[in-house]
């Protein structure tokens, strides 16, 4: 089971990472997380690279939830990276990581602000990773050609929880690469902002990280 500490954290073991199912490829896609992003899951902090399908990975709003597939991806696949697909190094403690880590320009973030509210009222937003660049201490980072992405698949939209606190969108519709549909048809639990407006939030100041507490995984 899961629960809920201080920021000490969990230091889960690593596992040694295996092959994942051949499955369709989505060349430059923009989007999902980066290979030695730091998931939680029944068997603590772990790899994103390590995850199958079948496997439990914590999320903001349901708890562990199955992966039921994982899509596999590859920041580029030519000779040069184009700029606009360079991965964000973000430093430590800017949307609740502990670590620096990389965020793919495409991929969406969800952050706290009370200039923007969601569906339910509640004052987060979902925002582009490129928009984290107006941030001090983030910077783009020029892609080794091997580096892979890893995009896992619910039966709904989820916030995963990676790297302590910092919450990354995995989206239904990653599934259709690999001949599944969302279970309700059409997936609609987040909406991201226009890229531009999620500059403006942040550079508002007007934001926070998600959460003040680590996730801890027994």
């Amino acid at each position: 089971m899961f629960g809920w500490t201080s920021k000490k954290g969990f230091g889960g073991k690593s596992r040694r990472p295996v092959e994942a199912t051949p499955m369709a490829r989505l060349q430059g896609a923009g989007c999902g997380l980066v290979e030695g992003t730091l998931v939680a899951t029944d068997h603590g902090w772990v790899p994103i690279e390590t995850v199958e399908a079948g496997e439990r990975i914590l999320t903001f709003d349901g708890g562990m939830q199955q992966c039921v597939a994982m899509i596999r991806d590859q920041i580029w696949s030519g000779p040069s990276c184009p700029d606009e697909l360079w991965p964000l190094r973000v430093k430590r403690d800017t949307i609740g990581n502990r670590h620096d880590m990389l965020v793919m320009p495409a991929q969406g973030v969800l952050i706290e602000s009370d200039t923007v509210t969601d569906a339910f009222g509640d004052p987060f937003a979902v925002i582009p990773g490129a928009a984290l660049e107006v941030l001090q201490g983030v910077t783009r980072q020029e892609p080794r050609a091997s580096v892979e992405l890893f995009m896992p698949v619910f039966g709904e939209d989820q916030m995963v929880f990676a790297d302590n606190g910092a919450l990354l969108f995995c989206q239904t519709h990653w599934g259709l690469a690999a001949g599944i549909l969302p279970r309700y048809g059409v997936a609609g639990n987040y909406n991201m902002l226009p890229l531009d407006l999620a500059k403006r939030v942040l550079a508002k100041g007007d934001f926070g990280e998600i959460l003040d507490y680590s996730v801890a995984v027994f």
